[in-house]
């Protein structure tokens, strides 16, 4: 019930916000420029899975060809920012606009890839029986010297740092992901680290979970990039008898969790919805 109740509430919190977020869904990332044309200068390149903020649409149509597989959209203005990821090897923290092609472009929030409807309480009782029936435990790893390891071609870690006072063992540098790209992380914002008995590797997901301030998760897929808002934590994972959807979800810090849907999609489960 608990579940319920947070979910309705997140849903209601999301309808006061007038913003437009989007997930970059182009796994080499996608190109930003300084205007809504492929031939002006390309100011920006952001990884697959980050989030950001649609300022307008321009009308202007556009279709590309992806190895043979045409793509429509439009060109749309954004604000983008380099919080995680560096972006255009920008090392300080930064919030700056640019135009993208949107068919690249997933929304966070979309309430039209999901179907509603009201069930009797009996029924309701009877469902959340079977799913309560279900432990989900996957396998973590909550050794840091051992996932350093396993992990050694895949995350590089921060060895150097400019006051030794501050030096640490669990500051990641950078991540390379499954098609080569390397994900280099802002130290500016690696305000994240380590912790016994809560962070841990989960190989079954391919997953690094650490923790941020108020005991959030912090959450990256070492496969693809993506951080918690796209993959969550392992640990909150409630699939479907089928195992075609499933709810997922990462604690934002203090008391907060926050949930989002997954779909089963050529073997891999794929964000739709919050």
């Amino acid at each position: 019930m608990k579940i319920l109740v947070k979910i309705y509430m997140l849903f209601m919190f999301s309808n006061v916000l007038a913003q437009e977020y989007y997930f970059i869904n182009a796994e080499n990332g996608l190109n930003v420029r300084s205007k809504s044309n492929s031939s002006s200068l390309k100011i920006a390149k952001i990884p697959f899975g980050v989030v950001v903020e649609k300022l307008f649409d321009t009308n202007k149509k556009i279709t590309i060809n992806d190895n043979g597989k045409p793509i429509e959209g439009s060109w749309i203005k954004i604000k983008y920012n380099n919080y995680i990821y560096l972006v255009s090897k920008e090392e300080k923290p930064f919030e700056k606009e640019g135009y993208v092609f949107d068919g690249y472009l997933k929304k966070v929030k979309n309430k039209n890839v999901i179907n509603t409807s009201k069930i009797s309480l009996t029924k309701f009782n009877v469902l959340k029986e079977k799913i309560e029936e279900i432990i989900h435990r996957p396998k973590k790893n909550g050794n840091l010297d051992s996932i350093k390891k396993i992990l050694k071609n895949r995350v590089t870690w921060v060895t150097k740092f400019e006051n030794e006072n501050y030096k640490r063992e669990d500051a990641i540098k950078s991540i390379k992901t499954q098609n080569g790209q390397k994900l280099i992380l802002n130290q500016h914002s690696n305000d994240y680290g380590f912790s016994e008995g809560w962070s841990g590797y989960y190989p079954a997901y391919n997953i690094l979970v650490l923790e941020g301030g108020h005991s959030s998760d912090k959450c990256f897929s070492i496969k693809t990039g993506e951080t918690e808002l796209t993959i969550g934590n392992p640990k909150y994972i409630i699939s479907s008898p089928k195992n075609t959807y499933r709810l997922n979800g990462y604690f934002g810090g203090q008391e907060c969790i926050s949930y989002f849907f997954q779909k089963k999609v050529n073997g891999a489960f794929i964000y739709l919805s919050y």
